[in-house]
């Protein structure tokens, strides 16, 4: 494989992480499935503030995105959120909670996989040092814990 073409595909699998990323937040929070939810399955709403809350997530994912391999530590968090976020959140608390959760399967079937390959290619052709996978890991690991924390912080504010 020419370099030029190793590193579109590189670049490729950084871009379908945080694109499943984006996709993943829309069937959490717009999907009308989830819209008409009870309040009890569904912990975010679909408003304006909602759509500007995400706006930010997906302004974070593109720039990251568009960091690419140039910064590892930065574009590598990505596929940590990745591999981290469904299985904490939509996971997690789907089994806790005895019903699906909007969110898990594109958690599941397109940030799971696609992080998976990401991290594989990393590993095949070297684009992580040691101290920047687990920089960029432990980053992406603490950002779905504090998203797993709000999740759970407004469940219990729910009524019952």
């Amino acid at each position: 494989m020419s370099n030029a073409m190793l590193m579109a595909v590189k670049d490729l699998a950084i871009w379908l992480v945080a694109l499943a990323i984006i996709i993943h937040t829309v069937e959490e929070g717009w999907l009308p499935e989830y819209q008409k939810a009870t309040s009890k399955s569904q912990v975010v709403k679909s408003t304006r503030f909602f759509i500007l809350e995400n706006a930010i997530i997906f302004i974070f994912v593109i720039a990251l995105a568009i960091a690419g391999w140039r910064w590892p530590i930065l574009s590598g968090i990505l596929p940590a959120i990745g591999l981290t976020h469904p299985f904490l959140d939509h996971v997690g608390l789907s089994w806790k909670g005895q019903k699906l959760r909007p969110g898990i399967w594109t958690g599941l079937l397109l940030m799971v996989p696609f992080s998976v390959w990401t991290y594989s290619l990393a590993n095949t052709h070297n684009l992580f040092k040691l101290y920047e996978l687990v920089i960029s890991g432990a980053i992406g690991f603490a950002i779905s814990i504090w998203l797993y924390w709000m999740v759970v912080q407004e469940m219990k504010s729910l009524p019952k």
